[in-house]
């Protein structure tokens, strides 16, 4: 290793390693921050790393990662990037097993407005030709783009016609002679897309079939033209949808879980409810103004991620770390899920759901405020007689709540539980 780079950086990790690559996880040795090292032997390597290299230096976009530094010995070449922390977008869509019109579209155009810019490069326009799930990388509610190991000038991509990229995702030209141009990434944009609307309803996906398959044409002479068309193909289609709903009534902005006793699940529930508005799209995070910092004591272990801005992160889970009831500044944007624990309901609340508890110990007790019409009763830890039972004393509609092991993980279950409760709160 060279002494440049031991003397600037500390290794915490190896990434990922083979006979010709080597990717580190470093800090440098006057920062506290983590990069990444891609270290690539030159012995028996192509001029494609030195390529490679090129392209990065000079390209700043939020989406693709930046190359901080290029380190060269007799042996070895550094590459010092930008480390992107997350989930790649096939694991991303795995764990959540399902997707929203909003994500779907957040992503897709993100995606579409990288390879834009790309596309866009002067003096000499960039061609990606590896799109694929693999590559791009989920970070909070922005995708980035990573390994520009084949990417190429458009000027010359006529003599690396070698350079086959992902079968699944690459364009049929890749696979032949042809000299290949902007419309080849359009078709691995296209087949990420296809990929993505799998993961969405099929009521909701069928709306964006016409604008993929155009996009995946093989002949590409009927190929949608250029990325940028793509792209406003698919903002058109979602300024439409938007349009359907104007009339609808505002979202609810602040809800609260409030618990009969102690121990009854609030905590769990209002996790796993910030967890499923984030997938469906609608920007929720969680505030806590309960006796239990359940919050810090994750953060404390290392099961979610402290952001700068006070917030903490862990998949689709945003919560305010610190929280103060009596604090008077504004709220930041977005749908506010408050885990009251046992205390009283917040004035300031929009709807309330109500959690009980069914075991022998929790006996469900009234509310202590008034009850409003968007108001839910939810029965945690119950067996179906005892919940009916309590309906019936309520006279009221009443809920039961799934087992539920993980609050970040959203089955179908919870899923199918809380989608009936938007239809009440955000009359969707």
């Amino acid at each position: 290793m060279s002494y440049i780079f031991a003397d600037r950086y500390r290794v915490v990790k190896t990434l990922y390693q083979s006979t010709a690559t080597r990717v580190l996880l470093v800090k440098p040795q006057e920062r506290d921050e983590l990069l990444v090292v891609k270290c690539i032997r030159k012995q028996n390597t192509s001029t494609d790393i030195f390529l490679e290299a090129n392209l990065l230096q000079d390209m700043r976009h939020p989406g693709i990662p930046i190359l901080y530094e290029i380190i060269e010995d007799e042996t070895t070449l550094y590459l010092i990037q930008e480390y992107v922390y997350g989930d790649s977008l096939d694991h991303y869509l795995l764990y959540h097993q399902h997707i929203s019109q909003e994500t779907f579209l957040q992503f897709a155009i993100q995606i579409c407005e990288i390879i834009q810019y790309l596309h866009s490069h002067q003096p000499d326009p960039i061609l990606y030709l590896d799109m694929k799930p693999s590559h791009i990388i989920v970070c909070g509610e922005r995708v980035k783009l990573i390994d520009f190991g084949i990417a190429n000038f458009l000027s010359i991509s006529g003599k690396n016609i070698h350079k086959f990229g992902t079968k699944k995702y690459a364009a049929p030209e890749q696979m032949t002679n042809e000299v290949l141009d902007k419309r080849t990434d359009v078709y691995g944009v296209g087949k990420v897309l296809a990929h993505m609307l799998t993961y969405m309803e099929p009521r909701e996906a069928v709306r964006y079939f016409p604008i993929v398959w155009r996009a995946t044409r093989k002949r590409r002479c009927r190929r949608t033209e250029s990325i940028s068309r793509l792209k406003q193909q698919l903002i058109d289609k979602g300024i439409k949808k938007n349009r359907k709903h104007k009339n609808k009534k505002h979202l609810k902005k602040v809800i609260a879980v409030v618990g009969s006793d102690r121990g009854v699940g609030c905590t769990h529930i209002a996790i796993a409810l910030v967890n499923y508005l984030n997938q469906a799209g609608l920007n929720a995070y969680y505030r806590n103004c309960s006796e239990q910092r359940v919050l810090e004591q994750m953060a404390q272990q290392e099961m979610i991620s402290v952001q700068k801005d006070g917030f903490i992160y862990h998949e689709s889970f945003r919560g305010v770390m610190y929280y103060d009831p009596r604090e008077t500044t504004n709220p930041p944007e977005g749908i506010q899920i408050i885990d009251c624990g046992c205390n009283d309901c917040p004035k300031n609340a929009d709807a309330t759901i109500y959690v009980c508890g069914g075991r022998l110990w929790q006996k469900p007790k009234n509310p202590t405020w008034k009850w409003g019409k968007d108001d839910i009763v939810l029965c945690n830890f119950f067996a179906g007689y005892q919940a009916r039972k309590f309906a019936r004393e309520q006279m009221t509609r009443v809920y039961f709540y799934p087992y539920q092991k993980d609050p970040f993980v959203v089955n179908t279950a919870i899923r199918r539980l809380f989608s009936i409760f938007c239809k009440s709160f955000f009359n969707k």
